[in-house]
């Protein structure tokens, strides 16, 4: 039974990971969006566009700082497997390490996600914004 908690906490972080990949994949690929479009707005350097630009810049800021806390989580997870790895095969009394590690990560990941929640919620506005200007 002892092997079978320890492989449980072994396998969970390692699960998790690509789903955490996945995260930063589509959340860089917003960041480049964001980034395009923050730079033709600067092309055109309208006037009327300039609250337009800071609030994307904001929302730009928003973003990577989700990218960042994703970045942080893989490696928790990744680190949080190789203790796991090492508890298991080394016989080590690591299980409390190991399942405070993996809450952290997830912690991390759901702050990551609220901030991504509050950058579409603002992205929707910022664009209606932007329709009626034009």
């Amino acid at each position: 039974m002892l092997t079978f908690t320890c492989m449980n906490n072994w396998y969970v972080p390692i699960t998790l990971l690509p789903s955490v990949g996945f995260f930063i994949v589509a959340t860089t690929s917003v960041s480049n969006a964001l980034s395009a479009e923050i730079a033709r707005l600067i092309e055109l350097s309208l006037e009327k566009d300039q609250h337009i630009i800071a609030r994307k810049v904001k929302q730009l800021r928003t973003v990577n700082n989700a990218l960042v806390l994703l970045y942080a989580s893989a490696a928790l997870l990744a680190i949080t497997g190789l203790v796991a790895g090492l508890e298991f095969n080394l016989m080590l009394h690591l299980e409390r390490y190991v399942v405070v590690l993996i809450c952290v990560a997830i912690g991390v990941v759901v702050l990551a996600l609220v901030l991504l929640m509050m950058y579409a919620y603002r992205a929707v506005r910022i664009k209606e914004e932007q329709f009626r200007r034009h």
